[in-house]
């Protein structure tokens, strides 16, 4: 699992294998703190605070600590 931030700052958790999509935000939304879009397998959407590099290395981050 690799932890963000929503809108609000609230923890989210999501599992690398449920992401389908990492969509960067506009600028409107980045002024609301908004980074970027996450999309999982079943439909949801999440509105982040990281940004899409920052989801992506902690997706690689994931994955390299259950390789070892």
């Amino acid at each position: 699992m690799i932890k963000l931030s929503n809108r609000e700052g609230q923890t989210v958790y999501l599992a690398p294998g449920a992401i389908a999509s990492i969509q960067e935000a506009g600028a409107s939304s980045a002024w609301h703190g908004i980074h970027s879009y996450v999309r999982t397998f079943d439909g949801k959407t999440f509105e982040l605070q990281q940004t899409p590099d920052q989801i992506n290395d902690a997706i690689g981050a994931q994955q390299k600590g259950n390789t070892q």
